[in-house]
């Protein structure tokens, strides 16, 4: 072999040594994903929902994919009242700290069955805590304590909450034929037609005004009622939607139940979402003792699933707050004029001041006798 092609040879050699080297290193989307979840700072990427927006309040305005979850109120309820043990007033105010303070939603709603709370020192103890409860309880995991740190002498304080319901129907509803939404792409459907009637007695009409205007419900075996209604103009909150269903369903006087004439058609559902709220993070609340706690993490996950046999839903939420140094409410005010400053001279009783002056070089306006 020549000396030129045995430097050919070495080089090709080389080329290729390198790129075998480089695919090796390359980390495929999935580990990278993977690898991010064990990061305390890191929300979850995996099997989530990323477009569909998470509101903390029934009264929060809403836009189009919107999901509320109750957990979170009831996580901010246990801050409030175990904490703060008063509303949470920052400056400059703000609409989501405004409505979980109004406490619409909290643990009157819910069956204590349904859900799991728990508040305390950010330790391992109390993540492990939480761990063996909501398995006990729901058979459940959590999403979520993998994002926050640990630590044996943490003075953090952590509330958290879960909420898991699992409803079946007593007679499982007829898959339908796939059909498009908004006049958009091919879903699938259950509920009646035609040609079966099959759970045609779980379903009661809220309402019935025309072919754009009504409500129904669907009623389970566990008593967990799901209201399904045709929104042609959206309110602009989930409290205002609902009030509305109930004002219509107590003025209709129209037949409450299916006819054998009538169809049912309910997309399945199915979705992971998460939220960080940011908007949260770094407010500061004070006690009625004086206390003042910072929020540096608040999170909540929502997963739910309705097909023609029923469904479940998982919700988690959290918040990490720490103790900081309270603002002093009673301390002196100094009211220095040792900047640039405005003086007028007056007599009392008089309209106008009969002397003025605006002082920034004090050296002209401050005559040296000595």
């Amino acid at each position: 072999m020549g000396d030129k092609m045995k430097k050919i040879y070495l080089f090709m050699t080389i080329l290729l040594v390198i790129l075998v080297s480089g695919c090796n290193n390359k980390k495929t989307s999935n580990d990278i994903n993977n690898n991010s979840n064990s990061n305390s700072n890191t929300t979850i990427t995996s099997n989530t929902t990323s477009n569909i927006n998470i509101v903390t309040s029934l009264e929060d305005t809403i836009t189009s994919d919107t999901a509320w979850c109750g957990t979170f109120n009831l996580v901010w309820n246990e801050f409030k009242d175990n904490y703060i043990k008063q509303d949470i007033n920052i400056n400059p105010k703000k609409d989501i700290v405004t409505n979980l303070n109004k406490s619409t939603f909290n643990k009157n709603y819910l069956n204590e069955n349904s859900y799991y709370t728990k508040f305390g020192k950010q330790t391992p103890e109390l993540k492990k805590e939480i761990e063996e409860n909501i398995k006990k309880k729901f058979n459940q995991t959590s999403d979520i304590l993998d994002l926050f740190e640990w630590n044996e002498n943490s003075t953090n304080n952590f509330i958290y909450a879960m909420l898991y319901k699992k409803f079946t129907f007593e007679t499982p509803f007829k898959q339908l034929v796939n059909d498009k939404f908004n006049n958009k792409g091919e879903y699938r459907y259950f509920g009646i037609d035609k040609d079966n009637k099959d759970g045609i007695n779980q379903v009661e009409v809220l309402y019935y005004n025309d072919y754009n205007d009504y409500a129904i419900k669907l009623n389970t075996k566990e008593n967990d009622e799901i209201i399904l209604i045709r929104n042609t103009n959206m309110e602009n909150n989930f409290l205002d939607i609902y009030s509305n269903v109930n004002t219509k369903s107590k003025k209709f006087t129209g037949n409450k139940k299916l006819d054998s004439i009538d169809v049912l058609r309910v997309p399945y559902i199915k979705f992971d979402t998460f939220k960080e709220f940011t908007e949260l993070e770094g407010i500061t609340a004070t006690s009625v003792d004086g206390k003042a706690y910072q929020i540096e993490k608040a999170v909540q996950t929502i997963k739910m699933q309705l097909n023609e046999s029923g469904g479940d839903i998982k919700s988690e939420a959290a918040i990490s707050t720490k103790e900081i140094a309270a603002v002093e409410t009673n301390r002196p005010r100094y009211f220095s004029f040792n900047n640039t400053f405005t003086i007028f001279l007056k007599e009392k009783g008089m309209e106008l001041p009969y002397f003025a002056a605006y002082i920034d070089d004090l050296s002209i306006f401050q005559k040296n006798d000595n």
